[in-house]
């Protein structure tokens, strides 16, 4: 069994101590929210009554700060990977009757954490969305994968107005596309999910000890997200009516049986349909990218909730990205999109909670395991050559 792997790095040095006086260390990734990280500490109290941890000492400086940049890289020996890389937002120590409970709790957000720092009206004229994702990602000095949002807001007919700051804007255009926006590492994104990626390990449930990884495993189909969008608006220009409808999913769909398959043949059913919020359109295609935005919400009929032993997953499960599961029957087995991992590390034990969700049922391969070599995560190299990526190990903890 590879080993388990855990990096500490504080203003991009390792703290020692940070591993000897850690109790458990969370790392949480999302959809549509800041990463975010919480390390709890044991603290002592030294002969000069300084505290570890909170203030400085002899030898090198230990003490944690605000907005000091933390780095956590974690997975196991052959394939870690970086978690979070951010900063320091908050510490919290907890004196007790005696140093043994004593402890620091430290939290912190991604370099996203910077970008909702102040408040701004700002008027955006002729640009698209994805224009202004760019340049703000830039104004933070993060290179940026930003996916074309075609709909230029003219100043003449739409002008795009921010009232806010940075992130909390980015992720209102964000969810007005249907878009997921995050930051990972120096790189910020802002595009829609990829869901024909290559996929992470197998999750594997209910199929003994011999082969699950998961602890628990559980979903729910929810039958009542309208599959048409309607939307509607009036020209001031040209005083007429504009409405459009969206009937068919603009993504990829992830199983067999999508929302409008499960309705096919149930009378009581019919086809459930929404009227799109309305906002200020310069244009019937500003209008058509709303809608279609609405319907990537609506099309998640699946969603679930589970926890994975670490040890037996052998990799760190990334959100953001596609996941096989294996062995929940015929429903519910198949490629699922993360939406939340949760990170958690104490001395005995590496645990992983996710939340997936589905924009279908069923698979075309129902149940098959892949095997080991088939789940190493390949790149294209040069020549068109396929070859396995291999990380350098960091530090060791207890397996």
């Amino acid at each position: 069994m590879a080993k388990r792997v855990c990096v500490i790095r504080v203003d991009g040095r390792e703290i020692e101590s940070l591993y000897e006086d850690m109790i458990a260390l969370e790392v949480c990734e999302r959809e549509a929210e800041p990463s975010t990280f919480a390390l709890k500490l044991g603290i002592f109290c030294r002969p000069d009554s300084t505290w570890t941890h909170l203030d400085d000492g002899e030898g090198p400086a230990t003490a944690l700060r605000l907005w000091q940049r933390v780095t956590v890289e974690a997975g196991f020996e052959g394939r870690s990977e970086i978690l979070i890389d951010g900063y320091i937002a908050g510490l919290q120590p907890e004196f007790g009757t005696n140093q043994s409970k004593s402890s620091l709790l430290v939290w912190g957000h991604d370099v996203s954490y910077s970008m909702q720092q102040e408040e701004k009206v700002v008027a955006w004229e002729d640009r698209k969305f994805s224009d202004v994702a760019a340049e703000i990602f830039e104004s933070y000095g993060l290179e940026h994968e930003v996916e074309d949002s075609r709909v230029v807001h003219a100043l003449d007919d739409n002008l795009l107005m921010q009232r806010g700051t940075d992130w909390d804007f980015l992720n209102r255009l964000a969810a007005q596309l249907g878009y997921e926006l995050f930051v990972r590492g120096a790189k910020g994104y802002f595009r829609k999910p990829k869901l024909a990626t290559t996929p992470q390990r197998d999750i594997a449930i209910g199929l003994g000890y011999a082969t699950a990884n998961a602890i628990r495993f559980k979903p729910k189909i929810v039958g009542d997200r309208p599959s048409r969008v309607r939307i509607a608006r009036i020209d001031p220009i040209a005083k007429t009516f504009e409405s459009l409808e969206v009937a068919v999913s603009p993504q990829q769909q992830l199983g067999r049986e999508g929302v409008d398959d499960q309705r096919a043949g149930r009378s009581a059913a019919g086809r459930s349909t929404t009227i799109a919020q309305p906002i200020a359109f310069g244009s019937e295609q500003e209008m058509e990218s709303f809608a279609e935005g609405v319907r990537r919400h609506h099309d998640w009929i699946v969603q679930a909730e589970g926890e994975l032993d670490g040890k037996l997953y052998g990799a760190a499960l990334r959100a953001r990205a596609i996941v096989p599961i294996r062995g929940a029957g015929r429903q519910f087995s198949g490629d699922y999109y993360v939406t939340k991992v949760v990170h958690r590390f104490t001395l005995e034990e590496y645990r992983q909670r996710f939340w997936v969700q589905r924009n279908a049922t069923e698979e075309p391969a129902f149940g098959r395991l892949r095997t080991p070599r088939e789940q190493e995560p390949r790149v294209q190299a040069k020549g068109g050559e396929e070859r396995v990526e291999t990380r350098k190990p960091g530090r060791e903890v207890a397996p």
